[in-house]
């Protein structure tokens, strides 16, 4: 590093006075005492951004704003595929004598959450001792120096490696896959919706320059470790509380043109991606937040919400009341599919029995669900709905034991 920590502070000194007065921002902590508190470790963590990267501070002025242009700065951080011994020594300092003690990953992961303030996070279980030893080994700021994707080998070292079929991709591939993802349009890059349905701890995301990102994986632990990153530096996909004008929405018609969620605030999901159903908090940095259902391409026809609006869109559209607009325009949201899907599935998974009958009931309700609407008039929006969920639903469930690479993808 070329220019010294003071340097840096002198350079960005505008912009840590405004992140300092953002309500995200928490006074740095003065004892431990501090630290037994939510968020105790936000401010810390939002200071380093700031110094080394600007993303939280770019992307809470975009927010303000409530619209992007191109040209305009954004959240970006060069992600070294090799990452930092320093950093890797950090977390090997911090987490040892803890797993001497019994202590698992999960209560690890856990108190990182807590600390930034992620309401995926509950006040983990430690022993004072263990916690005295985190609050003085533990460094944010490196994460912010040294930016790499450091939690995916950490958790295959630490007892995840093989489990739900979790092999990490090297950070290396997943730099490549996502440059070849953006080579054709810059632009568009920048504004599609990147959809990861095997989040894993987000090794596929973080080299992403999209800021439409959109991740979920089965494993709760692996979705927190995702969250944990996402808030070092993917901030664009951690918190979305509005639609942004030139990011989610068209600039000329101001129409929502790219997939969004209303009943949460963060893009990371807990769930089948299979099936389409998922879970998440309410509110990402508030503490014991509401956890709401998420559904994003969903098997089920009845979690599609846009159907509970089937009449009122056969009617013209200046005949609607406002707020049944704003849920008609929220509904079709959920529908836009996603540009691009970037993955790297579990091809050696098999499709447990109990899933296979549980998809084989789906198409079942499903049957009996458009058996009742056989009357109504079909819009091609409901018709290209139901024809993709069929052709899901036919791959997931077939006769094979195991789903082929290209069923697979076909099916995400």
């Amino acid at each position: 590093m070329t220019k010294n920590l003071e340097e840096l502070i002198g350079e960005k000194k505008e912009q840590i006075i405004e992140i300092m007065g953002h309500p995200l921002f928490f006074p740095f902590p003065k004892s431990i005492e501090d630290s037994y508190h939510f968020g105790w470790a936000r401010g810390i963590a939002l200071f380093a951004d700031t110094i080394f990267h600007s993303n939280w501070y770019h992307w809470l002025s975009i927010l303000g704003k409530g619209e992007w242009k191109p040209g305009d700065p954004y959240p970006n951080t060069n992600i070294n595929p090799s990452g930092s011994d320093e950093v890797r020594k950090m977390l090997k300092k911090s987490f040892e004598p803890l797993s001497h003690r019994g202590l698992r990953a999960y209560e690890f992961i856990e108190w990182i959450g807590y600390a930034l303030g992620l309401s995926w996070f509950k006040k983990p279980a430690i022993d004072e001792k263990s916690w005295k030893h985190l609050y003085e080994t533990f460094d944010f700021s490196k994460f912010y120096e040294f930016p790499s994707d450091y939690f995916s080998l950490f958790l295959a070292e630490n007892g995840q490696s093989g489990v739900a079929d979790y092999f990490p991709t090297p950070l290396h591939i997943t730099i490549l896959m996502n440059k070849i993802l953006e080579c054709d349009n810059e632009n568009s890059s920048l504004i599609d919706t990147v959809w990861e349905p095997c989040l894993g701890t987000g090794a596929m995301t973080l080299p992403s320059k999209s800021l439409n990102l959109v991740g979920a994986d089965l494993n709760p632990l692996m979705v927190r470790a995702a969250a944990i990153q996402a808030f070092f530096y993917k901030p664009s996909m951690l918190y979305v509380p509005r639609p942004v004008i030139g990011i989610h929405a068209d600039p000329d018609y101001l129409k929502i043109n790219r997939y969004f969620e209303f009943n949460t605030d963060t893009r990371i999901f807990n769930g089948n991606s299979l099936l389409g159903e998922f879970t998440c908090p309410e509110s990402i940095f508030i503490e014991d937040s509401e956890f709401v259902e998420v559904y994003f391409g969903a098997l089920d026809l009845e979690k599609h919400e846009i159907y509970q609006y089937e009449n009122e869109l056969e009617k013209p559209w200046d005949t609607l009341d406002k707020e049944t607009q704003i849920k008609i325009v929220q509904a079709m949201a959920r529908e836009i599919q996603p540009q691009s899907v970037l993955t790297n599935p579990p091809f050696n998974m098999k499709l447990p029995s109990f899933e296979k009958e549980r998809i084989e009931e789906i198409h079942r309700r499903n049957k009996a669900f458009l058996d009742n609407r056989n009357s109504k008039k079909r819009l091609s929006l409901f018709k290209s709905i139901e024809e993709e969920v069929e052709e899901k639903i036919n791959i997931a469930a077939s006769d094979n034991q195991k789903l082929g690479k290209d069923q697979l993808m076909f099916v995400f």
